[in-house]
């Protein structure tokens, strides 16, 4: 089998994590109380847990889920003991399908996760407000895996709000999580069954460098097209367990986060600029208007599969980092298994088969954006 060798291929998000260490207090967001855990999944699962907590009257609790979406938040809900059920989104839009909300509250919920799609903000109050009207005493829990909180932004804010450093997340420790809790939960967070973290000792170090490394678009090249490894595949991960944060990853949390505050956005204007141009495709940014923040990839919405497929072949053959993110709705990705569904997921399913994502990172050049103009244009005259 031949590899192909010297290809300078874009990886589809990541900037480079520094190697800083402060010993500063966790970051704060007015009104909560921050917990530092091993991951985002634990960050969520640690939210619902509370919720659950919350409401010791719901004998057979629900979270409310997006149908569409990564499986890890399956993973934080059974780890919580509440069942997750999933509702439609937009067909053109990643947040709820308001109607399949309120179809799917009952007593039985105990919490509704809203999602920051890539930096793309639910909208958090008019979910609160649909809460309010059909009378469910259910906890808004913001997950910002795909997203930091800007704590300058004014924006509604859930009642408890969590975010990931994981790998290829906007505030990269290659691990870890944060959960802030509002002052309505902070008396149930020591009910939280959170044991001592484990240190990394030297191998975080090495990781670190060689995930830097890797975003150099020759050496991502060489992994991203060799048939020996698998890039970016959906599985589902159960969780086991709740760590606290190790020492070195709170160390490092200071820089890589203001780091990330002081990003040019240049890159996301010029594809926002570059979409203007290219009738057929729905730029979500643009069209989310005032919901969208500083963007992880910048994710745009195509005509059907086939045309999305097309896309993405042709991108990924020019190195361009271009993604379908998670392909299938929740139901359907490989190692979740029977979960409670309110309804066909028309709409996720939709959205699933038409998303393509596109890198914003500092590796992305001007050749790289014209080549994505030019594949777009291409398609466009190409007959459907």
């Amino acid at each position: 089998m031949r590899i192909p060798l010297l290809c300078d291929d874009l990886a589809p998000a990541g900037h480079p994590l520094l190697w800083q260490c402060r010993d500063e207090p966790l970051p704060m967001l007015p009104g909560f109380v921050p917990v530092a855990l091993q991951s985002g999944t634990a960050a969520l699962a640690a939210a619902i847990w509370l919720a659950r907590l919350s409401r010791p009257e719901v004998t057979l609790p629900q979270v409310i889920l997006p149908g569409y979406g990564c499986p890890d938040l399956v993973a934080a809900a059974r780890f919580a003991g509440v069942e997750p059920l999933l509702v439609d989104i937009g067909a053109d839009d990643p947040g709820y399908e308001l109607q399949a909300l309120q179809a799917a509250l009952s007593t039985r919920v105990v919490a509704v996760v809203a999602v920051n799609f890539l930096g793309i903000a639910e909208r958090l109050k008019q979910l609160r407000e649909c809460l309010t009207v059909h009378g469910c005493n259910a906890v808004l829990i913001e997950d910002d895996a795909q997203w930091f909180p800007e704590v300058t932004q004014e924006s509604a804010r859930g009642d408890l709000v969590c975010t990931s450093f994981g790998r290829g997340k906007p505030v990269s420790l290659l691990g870890g999580g944060l959960l802030w809790v509002d002052s309505a939960h902070t008396a149930l967070i020591d009910r939280l069954p959170i044991t001592a973290a484990l240190e990394p000792g030297r191998s975080l170090r090495l990781k670190v460098a060689l995930i830097n490394a890797l975003l150099r678009p020759r050496l991502y090249g060489l992994i991203n097209r060799n048939p020996l490894f698998s890039l970016g595949q959906t599985h589902f991960k159960p969780l086991h367990e709740l760590r606290e944060l190790d020492v070195r990853r709170r160390q490092l949390l200071p820089a890589n986060i203001a780091a990330h505050l002081t990003r040019s956005r240049e890159i996301e204007n010029k594809l926002s600029n570059l979409l203007s141009k290219i009738p057929g495709l729905i730029d979500l940014p643009t069209e989310a208007g005032e919901r969208s923040g500083r963007l992880l990839r910048y994710p745009l919405l195509c005509r059907d599969r086939a045309q999305r497929d097309r896309l993405w072949a042709a991108m990924n053959a020019a190195g361009l980092g271009a993604t379908a993110m998670y392909q299938s709705v929740l139901p359907d990705v490989d190692g979740v298994g029977a979960v409670q569904v309110a309804g066909p997921l028309s709409g996720a399913r939709r959205f699933a088969d038409r998303l393509l994502t596109l890198p914003v990172h500092a590796a992305v050049t001007d050749r790289h954006l014209q080549r994505v103009a030019d594949l777009l244009q291409l398609e466009r005259a190409s007959p459907e």
